[in-house]
């Protein structure tokens, strides 16, 4: 711009996210389409327990050349209670998404695999008593099919 300052005009941006949880963290993935890595900044904040996500980006100039067009955004989001965060690492992926994962605690990690684990035997438990039964089941009609035909 000639002869001055331009001032900015702010577009708020409300990006989508979403949450996905494993027996080892946390993955939160935020659709940013056309922000490039030095546009974002990411910031944790343990005490609160929370993940500021903020983004800036030039969007050109609009037709008042006084005016400088900013494309924005700010999440402000809760992190899990389990959380490690001296562990969050971030990344961004093909299509322009955020990737933030975070590790979960040691121990929330151990007690997720043992939770997991218990949930798969109730499932074996499960089938093996309906087998044990079928079983049963199949052994009397043969009994009692095999006594009507003497």
């Amino acid at each position: 711009m000639e002869g001055g300052k331009a001032q900015k005009v702010y577009e708020v941006f409300a990006p989508t996210y979403k949450w996905t949880h494993d027996a080892n963290s946390h993955v939160l993935e935020i659709d940013i389409p056309g922000f490039k890595k030095e546009e974002v900044y990411v910031q944790v904040d343990s005490t609160a327990g929370k993940l500021v996500v903020r983004g800036e980006q030039w969007a050109g100039d609009t037709k008042d050349s006084n005016l400088e067009k900013i494309k924005h955004f700010n999440l402000d989001l809760d992190v899990p209670e389990d959380s490690n965060f001296k562990e969050i690492t971030g990344r961004f992926q093909q299509y322009c998404a955020l990737l933030v994962t975070i590790p979960k605690n040691k121990g929330q990690r151990d007690i997720d695999v043992v939770l997991e684990n218990i949930k798969n035997i109730k499932i074996n438990r499960r089938d093996i008593v309906i087998a044990a039964a079928a079983f049963t089941i199949g052994f009397y009609v043969s009994r009692g099919l095999r006594s009507i035909g003497e």
